[in-house]
């Protein structure tokens, strides 16, 4: 009996390795694509580990494209976004949660619907109203559409957070003279730090990789982030593969680098509400 269950687990664990290096595939090809000259890039058979490894191509695209401009441009628009989505989201999940009110069913209802619908085929109905508003190619149109696009996920993460809290603690603290709002500042945010800063973490990761409404919203380097940034190396006749994997390379550093650093917090956060008790 033991045998079978290891000779099963073993071929779990296989099958799960096996299609890990799957997935992996795409991102090694990346990586070692970004250090490869381009004699080793447009070469067939394809090299599958330079012989040659360069920083050529991180070179060539910051001399080639304004690529400083794109990595500008994606941490305003980050860092802007993740911080109004953080602040909003507190209050709103921290309000219905802790203190119910007729009609707060219908509003988280409401949020989920607008994470339901597609973000794909709002593209168009964004474009119409940041047109109108005369903000196409600017950094605020790509800021007002990713807060709309992780406002409500955020809400629901905190809120999950927050229906864990003692709410014991916050009366408490109300009858010692604290007001609401000075119960949540210094009750409920010192303890809940945890879940706010798993929804700051996954804001700031969507915002950080979103495309499709940047590609289309701008058109110049004074607006377009790091990913619509990569497609300048895609021309009419020719594709600069080792630079456009040097800028991809570039581009998920910082979002990998964040996740490392402040991992126990997202993991933390998203189970905080997973048991009621």
């Amino acid at each position: 009996m033991t045998d079978r269950l290891l000779e099963s687990r073993g071929l779990s664990y296989g099958i799960a390795i096996l299609l890990l290096s799957l997935m992996m595939l795409p991102i090694y090809w990346t990586v070692v694509t970004a250090f490869k000259p381009d004699v080793e890039t447009y070469v067939f058979p394809p090299v599958y580990f330079p012989k040659d490894p360069t920083l050529t191509p991180f070179q060539l695209l910051f001399e080639s494209y304004p690529f400083w401009d794109y990595i500008l441009n994606s941490i305003i628009v980050t860092v802007v976004t993740t911080a109004v989505v953080s602040v909003i989201a507190m209050f709103a999940a921290y309000g219905i949660s802790q203190y119910p009110f007729k009609g707060g069913g219908f509003v988280l209802m409401v949020l989920l619907a607008t994470r339901i619908i597609p973000p794909l085929s709002l593209l168009i109905p964004f474009y119409l109203v940041v047109s109108y508003l005369g903000l196409v190619d600017t950094l605020m149109s790509m800021i007002i559409a990713n807060i709309y696009l992780t406002y409500p996920f955020a809400v629901l993460i905190m809120k999950s957070f927050f229906d864990t809290f003692p709410k014991e603690l916050i009366d408490s603290a109300i009858v010692d003279g604290c007001s609401r709002s000075g119960a949540l500042f210094k009750i409920v945010l010192p303890v809940g730090a945890p879940g706010i800063a798993s929804a700051a973490i996954i804001t700031f990761l969507w915002t950080w990789n979103e495309f499709i409404y940047a590609f289309v919203f701008t058109s110049t380097s004074k607006a377009q982030p790091i990913t619509v940034g990569c497609f300048d190396c895609i021309g009419d006749i020719f594709v600069n593969w080792n630079q456009m994997c040097a800028g991809a390379v570039l581009a998920a550093l910082p979002g990998i680098i964040f996740v490392f650093a402040a991992q126990k917090y997202l993991i933390r956060g998203l189970t905080a509400g997973a048991l009621k008790t």
